[in-house]
């Protein structure tokens, strides 16, 4: 995997900003653009390749398409997509590294961005699309730099999440359990049981369900089931869509006990947390 940072101590150049969203069978242009560009999916999985590497970047994750690289889509997407794109620049070239066992950070950077990886606090990262959004739409913006502040404290708390995710700040997890839970993470939205989730990693479950609770403090299960709700939240405060939908599409068959959980887990009913964000 692939990551891009850069050195510098001005802010981003905010280009455009956008929600794009299709029913059906988006497939994105071949281009090779000026700006770098960020995606962010919030709903369903974007196919998109960028100099020969494919990836699907589903719910929750996002992709950096760096400037001067074509990019293109590999596949037509299948059902509901919605995700959040800004293009922008910078004074100082995107430079390019590799991951290996022994990572150590560029001695200086001001954004280290991974190619293609989860935000992490998805809820914050929507919010601060939003905002970027919300002030591109501005007619009578009084200072166009908060367009470029925006971009670049979006690109920051990125960077933040992706070294947190590195070095398990603030937790002693494993390297084997941090990539079950960022796989968990990034298919909580499909059928899953403790059982395949075990065999996905080719271990016994009892004994993965033991070592996650250790590592981590909580159950397995509990985690995909968090998982499951914070993607409703991204849904339910990003979309104009119903709590059945919201429901379905992150996992759940069961709109009941989707509220159920959701209430248990937020302390809050789903339609509780619709009307208090919207309000917002």
């Amino acid at each position: 995997m692939k990551y891009f940072y850069t050195y510098t101590s001005a802010p981003l150049s905010f280009g455009t900003c956008g929600n794009l969203m299709s029913k059906d069978g988006f497939l994105h242009h071949r281009r090779n653009f000026e700006y770098n560009v960020f995606i962010y999916v919030l709903e369903g999985v974007l196919n998109i390749t960028q100099a020969e590497g494919a990836h699907a970047v589903a719910s929750g994750q996002y992709i950096f398409l760096k400037s001067g690289e074509e990019h293109y889509g590999h596949l037509p997407s299948s059902g509901r997509l919605s995700y959040l794109w800004v293009h922008f620049s910078s004074d100082h070239p995107w430079e390019e590294g590799s991951f290996h066992s022994r990572f150590e950070p560029p001695a200086s950077y001001s954004y280290l961005i991974c190619e293609h990886g989860s935000s992490g606090n998805q809820q914050r990262i929507t919010m601060l699309f939003q905002q970027l959004i919300s002030l591109s739409r501005q007619e009578t913006l009084y200072n166009e730099a908060m367009l470029h502040y925006a971009v670049s404290l979006l690109a920051m708390e990125i960077t933040q999440v992706f070294l947190d995710s590195l070095f398990n700040r603030n937790r002693n997890i494993s390297p084997v359990v941090y990539t079950i839970m960022e796989w968990i993470t990034a298919n909580c939205h499909k059928p899953l049981s403790l059982q395949e989730i075990a065999d996905e990693f080719h271990y016994n479950a009892a004994y993965l369900s033991s070592l996650f609770k250790k590592e981590t403090g909580m159950k397995l299960i509990y985690f995909l089931n968090k998982s499951r709700i914070d993607i409703s939240k991204n849904l339910m405060s990003s979309n104009n869509i119903s709590i059945k939908e919201a429901a379905f599409s992150c996992g759940f068959h069961d709109e009941k006990y989707f509220m159920k959980l959701f209430k248990m887990y937020e302390g809050i009913t789903p339609q509780q947390y619709k009307n208090a964000f919207h309000k917002k």
